[in-house]
């Protein structure tokens, strides 16, 4: 598989702040590779809910997201202590799920030293089947995503 470039910051990138804790180490040092995908579902929530803020029957209708798919590069190592921005950015819109590219960047700089990609679907979970994205959460996602 290919190798690809760090992501570099750009203005219409939603951001979330959060600390590398000292737990978040691993037996060599570095921050384990798992912590990333905790970041990024930090992020992820954050993002869903300055968006939506108090629009909650999106989110307890017996239907909502899933995550059906993740996978992360990792460009750099990172050790505590370290203060993250945490990027946010809705790369496409489907039918049914969304995908999202959430680049993990030190405090003030502009290169992702790891890049998470992951795909929701949105899920019924009374069916315990995927359904289609509300079209009210398409309408707010999709201006962001242009």
């Amino acid at each position: 598989m290919a190798r690809t470039a760090p992501t570099t910051r750009h203005a219409d990138l939603w951001t979330f702040a959060l600390p590398v804790r000292w737990g978040d180490m691993d037996m060599l040092g570095h921050v384990n590779n798992c912590e990333f995908f905790r970041y990024a579902e930090s992020a992820r929530l954050a993002f869903f809910e300055e968006v939506f803020g108090r629009d909650k029957p999106l989110f307890t209708s017996g239907s909502g997201p899933i995550l059906a798919d993740i996978g992360c590069t990792y460009h750099e190592q990172l050790r505590y202590p370290a203060e993250l921005d945490v990027g946010v950015q809705i790369t496409h819109i489907g039918s049914r799920s969304l995908q999202i590219a959430t680049p993990v960047f030190r405090r003030g700089e502009d290169r992702a030293v790891a890049d998470v990609r992951s795909i929701l679907v949105w899920f019924d979970y009374e069916a315990q089947q995927a359904t289609s994205v509300p079209q009210a959460l398409h309408d707010r996602l999709q201006p962001l995503n242009d």
